[in-house]
């Protein structure tokens, strides 16, 4: 169960606004903050939103652009798929609960 959606913004945790803008240092952020507690993220690209991601790995290139792989089901098929940073507009975590951790 999502008991909260957040997202990173200027080095700090805040409520997400996917309508603010969200800097590339953000957004790392967002995806090691997602990958070290194994939250799902929601990535915001131009026309397309993928909901509940589980990030599985971060890369950057000699560069030093960002790059990550995730996974999400999509009509009951599971898709793995690489992010560009390219492609991202906007980022949020989404903080979970387990029902068995009520207890």
């Amino acid at each position: 169960m999502i008991i909260a959606t957040v997202s990173f913004r200027d080095g700090r945790l805040v409520e997400s606004d996917p309508s603010d803008e969200i800097s590339v240092l953000d957004i790392k952020r967002s995806l090691a903050y997602a990958f070290l507690y194994d939250y799902t993220v929601n990535v915001y690209s131009n026309n397309l939103i993928y909901r509940d991601v589980k990030v599985i790995a971060i890369k950057f290139n000699e560069n030093g652009n960002l790059f990550f792989t995730g996974v999400f089901s999509h009509e009951k098929r599971v898709i793995k798929k690489s992010f560009s940073w390219r492609e991202i507009n906007y980022i949020d975590i989404n903080i979970n609960k387990e029902p068995e951790s009520y207890y």
